[in-house]
């Protein structure tokens, strides 16, 4: 047999190549292929980073990833058990017995030979065999063999019985087993108890009782012992069967590691050396002489070979003797030669070297002489320059007056000299002029002019100051005038000119103080804006036009259309645009901007360039694409909303360094617009010579093929740009196809399409997209409606498939049914063929069902459709999948063998021809059906279809309704009228249902004393609530009950504990329902039974609440029963094992029956057999069976009890709730006690679990223990979100703590030590002079003042405590910091207010007692109304000499110190105040400077 499809990998294969062809795939190739993988012929396609093998289909075929294997044709085929030819597409299923077809998928219709005879009446198909139905009670092959059938109840245990031929079975319910269902089934037997449980069997079921460590429903679940985390010190827990154990960190030990191992108890120390117990360790500490980690080594202290001269050592403990004998010294080490040096020959601190019979002086540098005698001057030949004074370092007399007190002479530092400069010069010879202008200290782009101990800033232009930090505000003149305000600016300043009021010119010109009238008489048209300015004094305007008008007056319009294909050839000069993008700044490439407007989503707005480099904009599918493309580079970009709803959208597209831009604006795309770019592969766009062509609206054929759209615009456009410069369409030839102006009509306004469809506005005309069932071009057609079943007649039509439709398809209808089951649609095959189903939709209990095969599984739609409404329908198949789609809504309801719709096929709608059994579907449909469509193809009736094999028998045109009411339906005068195969009945007032067949009472008010009127069958009650206090009412059945009591119901509200509140009685027989310490009782006695039944109840009711109570027979059908009481709808207690019959007597003369006899409280319905005991009598309710007052009662109407919240007893802000007799209070937060008198403690429930409860009026607070938070202190802090291990140290959390598990290599709490120490010298150098010291824990560094770090490596920031005040601006420098002050500020930190210290000053100076600071300021802020100079002249006259010598003692001050304005250097100042260099001489000690 030939394969007639595809096989999945040649699928899979040509999807690849044709990804590749339409570009889906990375254009990038792979040369995979090069190596020639495919055999035999095969084709190789590289892919993305692999490559495919098209294996060749002449000759001998092959298959596999190299087409190396022997084709086999089962690999694809659809059945098991398939045979085939390799290397070719030949196979051949073998069938299973029952199966057959090509793909063994029909099943064998065994009952189609007739095998079933009388009384083997009805034959029944399964899969490989048939049975026959026999008649109920007998069975057997030949069904004369009587048998025991489900009318026997032959199941037991709840068993369900379902009929065989042979006889039953029972379908046992779960925990039974057997044939009729007798056997209790062991659930044990399977042992499904785990982990040593014992397993008890129940019915249907079974219970684990699990041993200790285990839970769950089948001790499936280890107890994890470990969760209360028992291990402590950072412990591991491991959960064992019944048990944990810890597994303790190294130093821990005991069960939960709670103990640490004091490792000094084996006293591991030698020698007397010192044990100091550590974490997991200890150590050493080991007496002189001794080392190793247990001090257990003798230092051999002669290693280092300390004796000198050849002497002998001799090691002892924690010591060494030298033996100095014959080797001519002597002393500790025989390191002593003769002493010649005793006498200290040498002077000035020289060493004294001795010798044989002699001694060398060794002397300092700048001594000489043979005992270094002789002080050398170093000053004699005047090495200090620019004035310097030369000191000699030796020279006593300079100690403490020039070096400070603390200096002492050492002759190491005694040799060379110091020079003292002056003032602005430094260096070791006083020759470096000191550069004041290095920290630039002149701002705002002044320029530092260095000087001699000084410097000066020439500032810019608006800046003043010392170091130019003051901007001059152009503002403060308040230049501009007319309400303009004023901006600031370097060195200038704009003016702001406010908007005119209506009708007057707007102000102008620098200041706002020229009225502009440029736009006096001004020519601007079209609505065009007029914008006035002033240039050089000249007064003119400039018009802003609207879209769509261009000149200096905007009357040239710019908007033209295109109404049928064509499009505009514009050129233009590359020369030329390059010129302009120049003049006008605008994107030095090219570009093509306009507004269009237009409804059609396919059409080329612009292209510009030929075939090889283009530049283009379309419309595809609503949304706009813009491309450019030039040899080897390509850019798109693609803007996804669409934009052809008719509204004007402004557009600009072009190529520059960013790559290809389109900018839109419009609906939807305010303000800067939507920009959407695409940078480019490489190589980059090239634009060429081509480009000065441009065509608009269109462009050539040989062109158009370059697009997506492939069509000219149709539509309006204006305001048309190329490279900047605007082009009028009037400028352009006639004959091109334009039009100026745009005329566009609204199609769509009014609806045409009668809102049966969607209007589409095709621009010059339109097009109505129906909905259905409607059609033609306004929509105004509809297609016909289509009854079935009319009258109960048996209709149907069949339809042949023209064409076939493969496995996917879909079929679609409007139905309107009230009939839950019937066939819709069904396929079979051609008559030829044998006709056989293979697809049917049909109606079952109102939902739609799909099957495939005739007693296969059916997939259910979700929904219920037969509501006799007309709802649209849609089942679709996708190969195996069925999709149902309903009320717009898509549902996946399941899958169904393959099918696939063949040419030929017959069509059969509402139902089958007589001698075809559609039973199996729900028989014939009943109903409507409309636009019945298999896919595209029209069934309905004939009207659409035109195949002589069509056949339409009793289907009537329309949607009739069967004549629901010929039957009369409606009673008591009711008016029948139809509906949809149904029909309504309008009643008279009091008549109510389907057919007006139940009387109602209640609608005509029958219930004189008011009370709550019931309706019932046979009449009405009048219901009404009753206050008693001990006031019986009697009642009288007088005979007209229609059947013995068997319950009593009653609602009762009471506070009495103990009560009658029923009470009948005849001779011996009696009635009691009371209460009995606030639980119901009832005792029943009746004829001649010799005990009496009596029972009571579990459930309190006399609470002052409304209870329901019901007094009923267990079984009412049993002449005995067990009775029940039932408190509001739940069982209270039955008499069982007490038992009695229903009562009787009350409908014996004499037989009296009281009511609330003894009982204080409230009654409402009280029904005695199901009949009302009313409080009101009405003689005129028609039914029969009735309890009539005997007597006059004298209850109260309406339940009413005490007033006990009026005297408002609840305290403390609580509600009083009227309980019945009683009250209750509901406090507010905080109270508590019967009438809220308690402040509550809110603590005593202890809600704080890990702290301490503070309570309050209405609430409490928790304060929590370290280490834990929340409103009850429930959350454990995770102190490890903050921890600080280092070097990846692991955290563990613990309460209010957490423990750092170090990796190897490092030690400490944090984890931040090196293990083992690292050690100065070796591991550490500390950088920048820091001083390193060994540590218990290794090496450290002490830096010196101006560094910090680990290492000492980073210099420290100054800067960073923020010392400068007043807005000063801090200036980081090594080991200092420099404050560049504010105007009026000064001071190393700007902390001096230098103009406040100048006013102090000078009122030190004023001879008037009554001036003070105060006084001189608050005149100073009141500078509008007098000026500051009128305050300020007098005190500056009578201070005049005081303040030039301040100003004068100020200023030499400074000089002296080099501090400029706001600068403070701390080590300038070290040796006081001296200009000495020292960097020869001994450095002070960093602990011992200034900081």
């Amino acid at each position: 047999m030939e394969l007639g499809r595809i096989p999945l990998n040649l699928k899979t294969v040509l999807l690849t190549m044709m990804m590749f062809k339409w570009g889906i795939l990375c254009t990038a190739a792979s040369d995979k292929c090069l190596s020639a993988p495919c055999k035999n012929g095969a084709s190789c396609v590289d892919t993305t980073d692999d490559y495919a093998c098209i294996c060749a289909r002449e000759g001998v075929r092959y298959m596999g990833k190299h087409c190396d294997e022997l084709y086999n044709a089962c690999f694809f085929a659809p059945c098991e058990n398939c045979t085939s030819i390799p290397g070719t597409t030949v196979y051949h299923c073998t069938c299973l017995d029952g199966l057959t077809g090509d793909n063994c998928t029909e099943e064998v219709d065994e009952c189609r030979s007739n095998p079933c005879v009388e009384p083997r009446s009805l034959c029944v198909d399964q899969l490989n065999s048939y049975f026959c139905r026999c008649p109920s009670g007998y069975g057997g092959w030949n069904c004369r063999t009587h048998v025991t059938d489900c009318i026997d109840q032959p199941c037991r245990n709840n068993g369900t019985c379902v009929l065989r031929p042979e006889g039953f079975e029972c379908r046992c319910a779960p925990g039974f087993e057997g044939e009729t269902c007798e056997e209790d089934v062991n659930e044990c037997s399977s042992e499904p108890c785990q982990n040593g449980a014992i397993c008890l069997d129940g019915p249907a079921e079974f219970q684990c009782f699990c041993v200790p460590g285990f839970q769950g429903f089948h001790c499936e679940i280890d107890i994890n012992e470990c969760a209360s985390r028992p291990c402590e010190n950072n412990g591991t827990c491991i959960n064992e069967r019944d048990h944990y154990q810890c597994e303790c960190l190294v130093g821990f030990q005991g069960v939960n590691c709670e103990s640490e191992i004091n490792e000094c108890e084996s006293e591991p120390c030698r020698n007397g050396a010192r044990c100091h117990d550590m974490v997991g360790m200890y150590s050493c500490e080991c007496p002189p002489g001794f080392q190793g980690i247990d001090c257990e080594l003798d230092i051999n202290e002669c290693a280092s070979e300390p004796c000198l001269n050849g002497a002998v050592c001799h090691d002892r403990v924690n010591g060494y003797l030298c033996d100095c004998e014959a080797t001519g010294f002597h002393g500790a080490h025989c390191e002593l030669d003769i002493p010649e040096c005793s006498s200290n020959p040498c002077q000035h601190g020289a060493t004294c070297i001795e010798g044989v019979k002699g001694y060398t002086c060794l002397c300092w540098p700048g001594y000489e002489g043979p005992n270094c005698e002789t002080d050398v001057d170093e000053c004699a030949e005047q090495p200090c320059e620019n004035g310097g004074q030369c000191l000699e370092r030796s020279d006593p007399s300079h100690w403490g007056r020039d070096w400070g007190q603390d200096w002492e002479l050492r002759y190491a530092d005694a040799a060379g000299y110091v020079c003292q400069c002056q003032s602005g010069f430094t260096g070791e010879n006083c020759s470096v002029d000191i550069d004041e202008c290095a920290s630039e200290p002149c701002l705002n782009g002044g320029t530092c002019e260095d000087r001699v101990d000084g410097y000066s800033c020439s500032c810019a232009a608006g800046f003043l100051g010392v170091e130019c930090g003051v901007d001059i505000d152009e503002c403060a003149s308040r230049p501009c005038q007319n309400g303009g305000w004023c901006e600031d600016s370097r060195a200038s300043y704009v003016c702001h000119c406010p908007e005119p009021q209506p009708g007057e010119l707007p102000w102008g010109g620098k200041n706002c103080n020229v009225k502009l009238n440029g736009c006096r008489g001004h020519g601007c048209r079209n609505g065009a804006t007029c914008h006035p300015w002033l240039d050089g004094g000249v007064h003119s305007h400039t018009c802003l036009c609207p879209h769509g008008f261009y000149d200096e007056r905007c009357s040239t319009r710019t908007t033209f259309s295109f109404s049928t294909p064509g499009f505009l050839h514009i050129q233009v000069v590359l020369e030329e645009r390059a010129r302009r993008d120049a003049e006008h700044h605008a994107h030095h490439s090219l570009g093509v901007q306009l507004r269009f407007r237009t409804t059609l989503p396919n059409m080329l707005l612009f292209f510009r360039g030929d075939v090889h480099n283009h530049l283009l904009l379309e419309l595809v599918s609503g949304f706009l694409y813009a491309k450019a493309f030039s040899e080897g580079s390509e850019m798109g970009v693609t803007f996804p909303v669409l934009v052809t709803d008719g509204d004007w959208r402004d557009v600009h597209v072009f190529v520059d360094s960013e790559g290809l831009v389109l900018i839109l604006r419009g609906s939807g795309c305010d303000g800067d617009g939507c920009r959407l770019t695409d940078s480019g592969a490489k190589p980059a766009f090239q634009p060429s010579g081509s480009l000065t062509q441009i065509y608009v609206g269109g462009a050539p054929e040989n062109l158009l093929e370059y697009s997506l759209s492939g069509a000219g615009f149709i539509g309006c456009m204006e305001d048309l740009m190329i490279d900047s410069k605007p082009i009028l369409p009037q400028t352009l030839p006639k004959e091109q196809g334009h039009e100026l102006g745009c005329r566009k009509t609204e199609w769509c306004q009014p609806d045409p399409c009668h809102g049966q469809g969607r209007c589409v506005d095709l621009w010059t005309t339109h097009r109505c997209d129906c909905y259905r069932p409607f059609h033609g071009d306004s929509c105004v057609d509809e297609l016909p409606l289509r009854t079935y079943g009319h009258e109960d007649s048996l209709s149907y039509s069949t339809y042949a498939v023209g064409r076939g439709h493969g496995s996917s398809f879909n079929v679609s209808f409007f139905l309107r049914s009230l009939k839950p089951d019937g066939l819709l649609f069904q396929l079979r095959r051609s008559p030829k063929e044998g006709g056989q189903v293979y697809f049917s939709v049909y109606l079952r209990m109102g939902r739609v069902f799909v099957s495939s095969v005739r007693d296969g599984a059916s997939l259910t739609a979700p929904m219920f459709v037969a509501t006799g409404e007309k709802q649209l329908l849609q089942v679709e198949v996708r190969q195996r999948q069925v999709i149902f789609g309903h009320a717009g809504l898509r549902y996946v309801i399941g899958q169904i063998p393959e099918v696939s719709v063949n040419s030929g096929d017959r069509i059969y709608v509402g139902g089958l021809p007589g001698h075809l059994d559609s039973e199996v579907w729900g028989g014939h449909y009943k109903g409507c059906l409309q636009d019945l469509r298999l896919d595209s193809v029209h069934l309905d009736g004939g009207v659409w279809s035109s195949s002589e094999e069509d056949e339409v028998v009793n289907v009537k045109k329309g949607c009739v309704s069967d004549d629901t009411c010929k039957m009369e339906p409606c009673q008591h005068g009711g008016t029948c009228s139809i509906t949809f195969n149904d029909f309504t009945c309008s009643c008279s007032e009091v008549y109510v249902g389907k057919t007006c067949g139940t009387r109602v009472w209640c609608v005509s008010d029958p219930c004189v004393h008011g009370g709550h009127c019931v309706d019932l069958p046979d009449g009405y009650e009048c219901v009404h609530n009753a206050t008693f206090e001990h006031t019986p009412v009697l009642y009288s059945a007088s005979g007209s009950l229609a059947e013995p009591v068997s319950n009593i119901y009653m609602e009762l509200r009471t506070r009495s504990v103990n009560a009658v509140v029923l009470r009948a009685s005849v001779g011996s027989d009696f009635l009691l329902v009371g209460l009995l310490d606030s639980f119901i009782q009832v005792e029943i006695h009746i004829g001649n039974s010799v005990e009496t039944l009596s029972f009571t109840g579990v459930r309190q009711v006399a609470d002052g609440s409304w209870h329901r109570i019901n007094i009923s027979m267990a079984e009412k059908e049993a002449r005995t029963s067990a009775w029940v009481i039932t408190v509001d709808g739940v069982t209270d207690i039955s008499s069982a094992p007490q038992r009695t019959g229903s009562i009787g007597f009350l409908n014996q003369k004499g037989a009296t029956l009281a009511v609330a006899e003894s009982f204080i409280g409230c009654l409402g319905a009280v029904r005695v057999g199901g009949v009302y005991l009313p409080f009101v009598d009405d003689y005129k309710a028609p039914q029969p069976a009735q309890f009539h007052l005997t007597g006059k009662p004298r209850m109260h109407l309406g339940c009413s009890s005490a007033p006990v919240c009026a005297s408002g007893p609840c305290l403390n802000g609580g509600t009083c709730q009227d309980l019945f007799n009683e009250f209750g209070c509901d406090c507010d937060l905080g109270w508590e006690g019967v009438q809220c008198e308690t402040d509550a403690d809110d603590c005593l429930s202890q809600p704080c679990l890990h702290g301490s409860c503070k309570d309050y009026l209405a609430g409490f607070e928790c304060r929590c223990h370290p280490g834990y938070d929340g409103t009850l202190c429930d959350q454990d802090l995770d102190e490890c979100e903050r921890h600080a291990c280092q070097h990846g140290g692991t955290c563990r959390d613990g309460p209010n703590s957490y423990t750092c598990v170090c990796p190897e290599g490092y030690r400490g709490p944090l984890c931040q030590w090196d293990y083992p120490p690292i050690q100065c010298g070796k591991d550490v150098q500390c950088e920048n002079d820091g001083v390193c010291s060994d540590g218990v824990w290794g090496a450290n560094c002490t830096c010196v003042p101006g560094f910090t770090g680990s290492r000492c490596e980073t210099e420290t920031d100054e800067c960073e405590s923020n010392p400068c005040r007043n807005g000063g601006t801090c200036l980081n420098r090594f080991n200092m910091f420099v404050c560049e002050c504010l105007p009026d500020y000064s001071g190393p930190t700007c902390d001096v207010n230098v103009r406040l210290m100048m006013m102090r000053m000078m009122l030190q100076t004023n001879p008037n007692p009554n001036l003070t600071l105060s006084s001189v300021l608050q005149k100073q802020a009141r500078s509008q109304d007098v000026p500051w100079l009128l305050v300020a002249a007098p005190l500056l006259c009578c201070a005049v000499l005081v303040l030039i010598a301040g100003l004068t003692f100020m200023v030499l001050t400074a000089r002296k110190k080099r501090q400029s304005e706001g600068a403070y250097s701390p080590s300038a100042q070290e040796l006081a105040g001296a200009r000495l260099e020292m960097d020869s001489m001994l450095k002070v000690p960093p602990e011992e400077r200034l900081i």
